[in-house]
């Protein structure tokens, strides 16, 4: 991958970040807040089904404190023979290798349905601490919008790590990634680094941390680092960020959510264009003193990796440079072509206010606009903390005045919001009467959710449609079946009265 592919993807024409008349900054980080110390575990899987039950079972196998875990998964299968369910082969290895809890039945005969044996759940172990989201392949639309839909599955836990269907973890992972995060100080502190391949012999289940740990330096590697540090005595400030692995309060995902909006979009892309936009919104990231989670070292490849894109790629390169064109724009780098697109619109998915896009520039080294990536000169530490104001909220957006704004993310299980209940509203739609469709968690918080939903998505007209529809199906009845039997009989009767009349 050449040093330019990011910025050649994301770059073109246009104009930096916005930030004057900036408050009062402060000095150090917010100090952090503790709370249950509950982790929630999001995994997605594309066709992966062995390596994903595997990772399941090793994930709470290795937790000092499994019950504190829960897993977000989302799975996206076809459901034919040759496919098999991360479920059904995490309960089967937790099980002793004994016959599945899963029945495998076939509503038709190019199609499997998992059914769970009800007596038989108590056989599966933690099987309640799964949260499942399944989804037929032909259906996916990427890492990106795979993970945005996992935040349906999450609830009040306190911290959030995100991880892959391939990672494995070091013994005790959960306490260790915590206390890295502790180290911090740093509320909104996020601990990433890219994975690297586990050692075969696995100094962590000795107790003896590895601590040649790779950080990524340029953000033309997405997935490899290219650079490491070694014996570090504090997590180290960083200017990339690793989707593999991140580890951060759960209200990062209130903050800067994985945008939905932006299909078949690959992880590096979507990599440094979320780091932007939680950056902008006072969130650090920090490369750990010890590697918590590594590639499995016999790690088969998955056959089916890249089948999400390449499947009917024509027809998803259209969508695929509309989410380009969306990502130009949290970055502020539009082109020619992008002119019309109103940054306001799309509220949580932009850029915040805690930061500016100018300071994002020259705190990781490149100029977007210019199309200049990170100079290999340049130092890959001692990263100065940029300082911003905390009376600013995360949730702000550098520009608040949509006049159609995007649907805004819905968090169905969460019921102690941090941010969340004061997402903005829109112009038209706060003129709009609150329907219960818009109360973003009913039973916990009386936060509401306002988006362009109301007027296109939640509350289309579906009861209309239905009649329109049954009016149009009565009327077709009517003209070529009725209508039909109607003519045959008096063509039937006119041929007789010719008859009488020869």
């Amino acid at each position: 991958m050449n040093d330019n592919v990011i910025i050649d993807v994301l770059a073109g024409d246009g104009g930096s970040g916005a930030g004057e008349g900036r408050f009062y900054d402060d000095k150090t980080p917010v100090p952090f807040v503790l709370g249950d110390g509950t982790i929630l575990v999001t995994i997605p899987s594309f066709r992966d089904g062995q390596r994903c039950g595997e990772t399941l079972l090793e994930l709470f196998q290795t937790a000092k404190d499994p019950d504190n875990i829960v897993v977000s998964l989302v799975e996206q299968n076809q459901n034919t023979d040759d496919d098999l369910y991360c479920l059904e082969v995490y309960c089967k290895l937790a099980g002793g290798g004994k016959d599945s809890i899963y029945e495998r039945i076939k509503p038709r005969n190019d199609s499997i349905k998992l059914i769970i044996k009800e007596e038989e759940r108590n056989k599966c172990p933690r099987n309640d601490q799964i949260r499942l989201i399944k989804v037929n392949d032909i259906f996916t639309k990427g890492p990106t919008w795979a993970r945005a839909l996992g935040r349906k599955n999450l609830g009040n836990e306190e911290f959030c790590l995100q991880t892959a269907t391939h990672n494995s973890f070091v013994q005790h992972w959960d306490e260790k990634v915590r206390k890295e995060w502790l180290l911090t100080n740093n509320e909104y502190a996020i601990i990433s680094n890219q994975p690297k391949k586990q050692p075969t012999i696995q100094n962590d289940m000795q107790n003896t941390p590895d601590r040649i740990v790779p950080r990524n330096c340029a953000h033309y590697h997405p997935n490899w680092a290219d650079g490491k540090v070694d014996k570090l005595k504090r997590p180290l400030l960083a200017h990339t960020w690793a989707p593999a692995f991140s580890f951060s309060k759960c209200h990062l995902e209130e903050s800067a959510p994985y945008d939905g909006f932006t299909p078949f979009v690959s992880s590096d892309i979507e990599a440094f264009a979320r780091f932007a936009r939680f950056w902008t919104r006072g969130y650090d990231v920090y490369t750990p003193t010890q590697n918590i989670v590594y590639i499995k070292f016999n790690d088969q490849p998955n056959k089916h990796k890249n089948e999400w894109i390449n499947k009917w790629k024509k027809r998803k390169d259209r969508a695929l440079a509309i989410s380009l064109r969306r990502i130009r724009s949290y970055l502020e780098i539009l082109g020619d072509e992008d002119i019309g697109v109103k940054l306001d619109n799309m509220g949580i998915y932009g850029l915040g206010k805690r930061r500016t896009l100018n300071q994002l520039n020259e705190f990781v080294g490149i100029e977007l606009s210019t199309e200049q990536s990170r100079s290999e000169d340049l130092p890959c530490g001692n990263f100065r903390w940029v300082p911003y104001n905390s009376g600013i909220s995360p949730i702000e957006n550098l520009y608040s005045n949509p006049d159609d704004l995007d649907s805004q993310p819905e968090f169905p299980l969460r019921t102690y919001l941090t941010f969340a209940d004061k997402y903005e509203t829109s112009r038209i739609n706060s003129l709009n009467s609150v329907s219960e469709g818009d109360v973003l968690n009913p039973t916990g918080s009386t936060g509401l959710r306002s988006s362009s939903s109301q007027s296109r998505g939640d509350n289309f007209p579906y009861g209309t449609i239905f009649i329109l529809w049954i009016f149009g199906l009565v009327l077709w009845c009517y003209v070529h079946v009725f209508g039909v039997s109607d003519w045959k009989r008096r063509k039937s009767g006119r041929g007789k009265n010719s008859d009488k009349n020869k």
